[in-house]
This record gives C-alpha cells, sequence and structure tokens, in this order.
C-alpha cells in the first residue's frame, strides 16, 4: 500500500442542488402540515456552510422546479475514486435529475463515466453503502437486482454485497445505517436496522465495529475528511447523542434537517461527495487485508 494513492473517506468536492420550491409539495407529511420551503432552505445552507469547514469545494446546482426531489442529489450517480456509475432511479419521475448531475462529474470533474446499460435495472444512490473495502447494496423498492449488477460492473475492484431491504419500511438502505469512521458502520437498533444487520453480519466480507443507535435520524450521517456530520442532540434523543459523544472521536459538526426529513430526506441524501485528482488512482481502503475472513466479524462498540 502507498501514500501516494487516494485514501478511502477523502473528498475535495461536494455536488449539492438548491431545494426547489417544488419540494413543499414533495409527499403527504404525516402530520398534515405542508413542509415549510424557506425552512427547508434554510437547513440545506447549513448544510452547506458545515461542508465547507470539513475542506470540501462546493459545487451548488441550481433547483429545477420541475424536479422537485432535485436537491437529493445522492441518487444520481455511485462515485468511487476517479469513477461515477449515472444510476436510474427507481421513481421514472425522478431519471431526468441525473442529466445535470452526469454533465458536472463528465465535464467539469472530467471523472470516468459508465453508464447503466440494462434497461431494465434500477438504481438508487442512497441504497449504496461503500465501506472502503466492498459495497453494500440495498435491493428493494428503489434498486434491483439489475441494478446492483450494473454497480458490480462499475466497480469490478470490490465485492459487491446484495442486502435485501424489500421488506423493511425504510425508504433506502443508508436511511438506517452508514459509515461513521474507517471501520465503523452506524445503525439503527429498530427493527428495519436489525434486519439489514443480520445480512451484513451474514454476507460482509471483511470485519467492523457496529455502532448501534437508537435513532434512525442518528444512524444516518456524513463521514468525511475525518470529521462526521450527524444531527443536533434534540433531534436524536440524549440516548443517542450520549452514544455518539462517547464513542466518535473524530470532529463533529452538527447539521438540523428536521424540515427535510419530513419528507424523509436525510443527511446523505443531500450530497454527492467527490475525490478528484489530476491522475486518477484506485481509492484505497484503510482495513487491512488480514481483516478479512470467510465470515465477518461485526463488533459492537462497547
Amino acid at each position: 500500500m502507498t501514500t501516494s494513492r487516494s485514501t478511502a473517506f477523502s473528498y475535495n468536492y461536494a455536488i449539492v442542488c438548491r431545494v426547489p420550491r417544488s419540494f413543499a409539495d414533495r409527499g403527504t407529511p404525516a402530520d398534515g402540515r405542508q413542509i415549510d420551503y424557506e425552512e427547508a432552505r434554510a437547513e440545506h445552507r447549513q448544510l452547506v456552510d458545515t461542508l465547507r469547514k470539513c475542506s470540501l469545494n462546493i459545487i451548488e446546482l441550481q433547483e429545477d422546479e420541475d424536479y422537485k426531489d432535485c436537491c437529493c442529489v445522492e441518487d444520481c450517480a455511485v462515485v468511487i475514486g476517479g469513477t461515477a456509475l449515472i444510476t436510474r432511479p427507481g421513481l421514472k419521475t425522478r431519471q431526468g435529475e441525473t442529466k445535470e448531475i452526469r454533465r458536472v462529474l463528465k465535464s467539469d470533474l472530467k471523472l470516468r463515466i459508465q453508464e447503466i446499460n440494462d434497461g431494465t435495472a434500477t438504481l438508487d444512490g442512497s441504497d449504496v453503502l461503500f465501506t472502503g473495502k466492498e459495497i453494500f447494496v440495498g435491493i428493494g423498492r428503489n434498486t434491483n437486482t439489475q441494478g446492483a449488477q450494473a454497480v458490480a460492473e462499475a466497480f469490478p475492484e470490490y465485492m459487491v454485497v446484495p442486502i435485501y431491504i424489500d421488506r423493511i419500511r425504510a425508504l433506502h438502505l443508508k436511511s438506517v445505517c452508514s459509515m461513521a469512521g474507517r471501520q465503523v458502520i452506524a445503525i439503527s437498533n429498530s427493527d428495519d436496522g436489525m434486519e439489514v444487520y443480520k445480512q451484513i453480519k451474514m454476507r460482509a466480507q471483511f470485519s467492523y465495529e457496529l455502532l448501534k443507535l437508537d435513532s434512525e435520524a442518528a444512524a444516518n450521517m456524513i463521514y468525511v475528511n475525518g470529521r462526521l456530520i450527524d444531527r443536533p442532540r434534540e433531534e436524536i434523543g440524549e440516548t443517542c447523542w450520549s452514544v455518539l459523544d462517547e464513542k466518535i472521536m473524530n470532529p463533529r459538526h452538527q447539521v438540523s434537517i428536521r424540515e427535510l426529513e419530513r419528507a424523509r430526506v436525510t443527511l446523505t441524501n443531500l450530497v454527492l461527495l467527490v475525490n478528484k485528482e489530476k491522475r486518477a488512482r484506485k481509492i484505497v481502503s484503510n482495513l487491512q487485508d488480514d481483516d478479512m475472513d470467510r465470515y465477518a466479524t461485526i463488533k459492537t462498540l462497547k
């Protein structure tokens, strides 16, 4: 392993998209109150400011009122190293969102672009969890088996592990789990989260530490450049806050998305992270080869 090659979870660009006014009509909030557009925009600006504090150059796209979900840029591409796979979101009404993302990744950032050739494939980026050594793909309402196969073809140097989420209530795989550190997976202690955990434990090829959290909101976080972006204490509860405060040694930043969350948006939904180098190189994991076993060892942080 050489230090000249890029490291997993190190990024220099963050692509975001402004919240459109049409976002206020996104879905039907459970409380019957329309989403507060101005508050959602303010939360999004706070996230952008926080991303800048994490040593990221921000590429902010203009909102498109024809696509009320356009601020959820993570669903439009899977980017690992110098390669970007353009997705095909499960909702047909969202598939036009990938056009501007493709242009930025190809023309502005000069990444290698991979397209999905199978017309039956669907893939949301929020169903893809890159651990640094392997890729978990949630197969359910938005991503199908053909979409997972497209990920495997785009990134042949990594094992792609299917996680079946068709029977859980969560919208995406990363709605219940995310990376909280180089070898740490944060996961919700909910029924949905535990179903995902059992599959990860059974199918993962590498060892991870597991950080169980009582709140699904707490289990979705952004790990970038040695920092963690998570939710405020009042949005994840005192118990989850105490666990993160005790177990996470990296610098942490809090971002409120209480209003955005009413449309089932998560922190990771809102950003597409890119590591652009003058010469694209393979991502180097921080996990060691001796971590590999026939069955992964998933340790719970105590």
